[in-house]
């Protein structure tokens, strides 16, 4: 038994034959001509009936392709309105709140045309889609009680191409032709407005789904496998995730006969329900994880991290893919130098940059573009993780010796007003709860008109709760923000997200209403909760422009005696909005040394915290936020970004992204040779850096390379670290020197490794 793929491309297969049928019985009409080609190629049902529908829709396609020629309809086709009852249908009384206290609960199959009346009827006017003609194989379920109708359920044949769905599947084309039928529609699913009963919906799909394969054999003497329906944009599906549904992605918009490429609909959420677990193997189809895992170290070599991490861009064309997996590679190796100084000299790879970078608007490709495939590996390092950070800030990268350049923006002023250029960064890094980076979630360059740096956070947070909703529900997720994002409208924001909490280090003092204190009075009141030492890194001092912006500090552990408790800020900038209740942390330094500045922080969080082991997670959640201002440092004095010279401020854009995700892996490379020291070399290093490695380590005496963290060490030194005794770990300055040393060296190993083979392999 052939779905109506399987019979289009049956057709397809034997246009000669089905057309000759046709020429010899031009006086008949198309429905008879139908049959006829049902007989010649046995196109029948389970039952054995022939598949007169599925048929003449084929035929009519391949009409409309010219392949063949049928004669013209004799019947104008109309189509039947569905029957309603005339009235409305009555609403259901006195339904308990509870689903368990429901009496006479029953779910009806509709086979009579008085049941069919009032199924018609409740959708007619109680289903915002309305009545509506099903296709395919189909069935209609009444939800009935003693209380009276709750509502209704109605299935339908599947979408013929649903590329969400199909990947799921991961079905061939073949495979979906001939198995399409296993896959049914939820097109109609409705609990009256006027029912009021917890899990109501979730419990009438689960009554339904226990049914429906043994209706559909008793009707169409076959089973279905999988359900699939689609959620528009202002609903979350929430009952179907209660019933087990699963989140496939979103449809293209393009409706059910739309031309490819055309989005005319909104896209809709698509959710689907396995029937049948072993459906995989009935169909033959591979097993798919839905929701990919990614090991934070896999795929970091220099032979195939740009592959790992951009290859899956989706740009129009995969020679564009490919130019950017190629480019995002050159400027690694070129890392804070022009890329013309590519080690071996292919100028190939640099035209190919440039022709990227200046063509992209041509061809629609956005920094959000290039960065997608990343984003995706970023989610994926997410979901091994228990608690991940997404760390959140924005950094301003100066460009006022390129007035050359269009479009850039106004950044600041000096004090002679003088306007300074150049490009506002606003990025989210994830981390987990050892501080590694996981990945750049998001980066924005131009605010949109009229809107404010807070907007910017609320984006960011709103774009972060949107990756947190394809990670395991045990996942927690923290958004951390500094003293900028310090705005009610961001706690308000918080409130409506699904999976993500924040955490705000306060810059107002707030008043906290009549007859209270102000928020920092209030916190510092009392007898601190306890005592903990907190690490306080070295900082160097800091000048620009000939002038002093950070004076730095020494390396201390800082004593900082800690409280917290819980507060309501109200709601501030004329916002009608209740309060945001809060935990507030509060930690001050005891007795800082002479001539240093005391540390005290005051951090808010809708995480709720009740215990002093608590408060120190939140405060060490806090400290990791320095990770993605060493982006920042690495981006501008690693990378030298600042030195760019583009003549559009969108190319700029581009470029950026590359290099913040090249930032990334630096840090990452570094960062793992701290705090992970059972990792192969392997994972970062490829064959021709290890052997330079250990002709390092040999020539100077130095430890040999065992593991990813004496390769590391090899490379600082290679950088210029000295490794003493009292040494701090290597930092980031040191790591990309001597990343750029190592390049060179395994280039050069690698060219003279093919000239020795050459040589060999000469006659004597």
């Amino acid at each position: 038994m052939q779905g109506p793929l399987g019979i289009l491309e049956t057709l397809r297969r034997a246009v000669p034959e089905v057309s000759a049928t046709v020429a010899a019985h031009r006086d008949k009409s198309r429905r008879a001509l139908a049959g006829m080609v049902c007989d010649q190629f046995r196109l029948v049902d389970a039952r054995g009936e022939k598949r007169l529908a599925g048929c003449m829709k084929a035929l009519r396609v391949l009409h409309s392709e010219e392949q063949i020629v049928l004669p013209p309809p004799q019947v104008k086709l109309q189509i039947a309105k569905p029957r309603l009852l005339g009235k409305p249908v009555p609403e259901a009384v006195d339904v308990p709140a509870d689903v368990r206290e429901i009496e006479d609960f029953e779910i009806v199959r509709v086979d009579s045309a008085q049941d069919r009346a009032i199924w018609n009827t409740l959708m007619d006017e109680e289903h915002p889609r309305g009545v509506t003609t099903f296709a395919g194989a189909q069935m209609r379920y009444l939800i009935k009680s003693a209380h009276g109708y709750l509502g209704a359920v109605g299935f339908s044949a599947a979408a013929l191409y649903l590329r969400a769905r199909d990947q799921w599947m991961a079905w061939s084309h073949e495979q979906r032709s001939g198995h399409l039928k296993r896959v049914v529609n939820l097109s109609r699913f409705l609990i009256r407005p006027s029912v009021r009963c917890k899990n109501l919906a979730s419990f009438v799909l689960g009554r339904v789904f226990r049914r429906l394969s043994s209706d559909f054999m008793a009707r169409y003497m076959y089973v279905p496998y999988v359900v699939e329906t689609f959620v528009g944009p202002r609903y979350e599906g929430t009952c179907f995730k209660a019933a087990g549904f699963q989140y496939l992605g979103l449809t293209q918009g393009r409706g059910r006969h739309a031309p490819s490429g055309v989005g005319k609909r909104s896209r809709k959420k698509v959710f689907a329900y396995e029937l049948d677990p072993a459906w995989r193997d009935r169909l033959g189809v591979p097993h798919v994880e839905l929701r990919p895992r990614l090991e934070v170290g896999a795929g970091l070599a220099s032979d195939s991290w740009a592959e790992q991490e951009f290859g899956g861009a989706a740009l129009g064309h995969i020679r564009r893919t490919a130019r950017l997996v190629k480019s995002a590679a050159l400027v690694a190796k070129t890392m804070g130098k022009p890329v013309t100084t590519v080690p071996n000299r292919d100028l190939a790879a640099v035209r190919g940059y440039w022709r990227f970078i200046e063509k992209a608007d041509r061809f629609g490709i956005t920094p959000a573009k290039i960065l997608a495939p990343h984003r995706q590996r970023t989610i994926e390092r997410m979901r091994t993780q228990k608690t991940v950070l997404c760390v959140q800030d924005g950094t301003d990268i100066s460009y006022s010796t390129r007035p050359q350049c269009d479009g850039l923006e106004v950044i600041g002023s000096n004090q002679t007003k003088a306007q300074a250029r150049g490009v506002h960064l606003h990025a989210t890094l994830a981390l987990n709860d050892e501080g590694l980076p996981l990945g750049v979630l998001r980066c924005s360059y131009r605010k949109k008109e009229g809107q404010t740096t807070t907007h910017q956070w609320i984006d960011g947070l709103r774009d972060i709760d949107e990756a947190a909703q394809t990670l395991p529900r045990k996942t927690r997720v923290l958004s951390v923000m500094d003293r900028e994002a310090d705005a009610f409208e961001i706690f308000a924001a918080q409130r409506t997200l699904k999976r993500t909490d924040v955490l705000i280090r306060a810059k107002h003092d707030r008043n906290l209403g009549k007859n209270h204190d102000r928020l920092f009075k209030a916190m510092r009141r009392g007898p601190a909760a306890g005592v903990l030492e907190l690490l306080v890194e070295r900082l160097s001092l800091r000048a620009k422009s000939g002038r002093i912006t950070h004076k730095g500090r020494p390396k201390r552990n800082a004593r900082m005696e800690v409280r917290f408790r819980q507060v309501r800020l109200p709601a501030t900038g004329g916002f009608a909005e209740d309060p945001v209740k809060v935990s507030a942390v509060h930690v001050r330094e005891i007795a800082p040394p002479k001539g240093a500045d005391r540390i005290e922080w005051f951090l808010l969080t809708t995480v709720e915290v009740t215990s002093l082991q608590e408060a120190e997670q939140i405060l060490e959640y806090y400290t990791l936020r320095w990770r993605v201002e060493d982006t920042f440092r690495v981006l501008k004095t690693g990378c030298r970004v600042e030195k760019l010279r583009m003549q559009q401020a969108e190319n700029l854009h581009r470029v950026i992204t590359l290099y913040i995700v090249t930032s990334w892996r630096l840090m990452l490379m570094t960062l793992l040779g701290r705090v992970t020291a059972s990792m192969d070399a392997e994972v970062i290093f490829t064959d021709a850096e290890m052997h330079m490695l250990r002709v390092y380590a040999r020539n100077y005496d130095l430890p040999e390379l065992k593991d990813l963290t004496s390769g590391i060490l090899l490379m600082a030194m290679m950088g210029g670290y000295m490794n003493r005794k009292h040494d701090p770990p290597p930092g980031h300055e040191i790591m990309w020197r001597g990343y750029a040393s190592l390049q060179m060296r395994a280039i050069a190993y690698e060219e003279l490794g093919a000239i020795y083979d050459l040589v060999e392999r000469q006659p004597p």
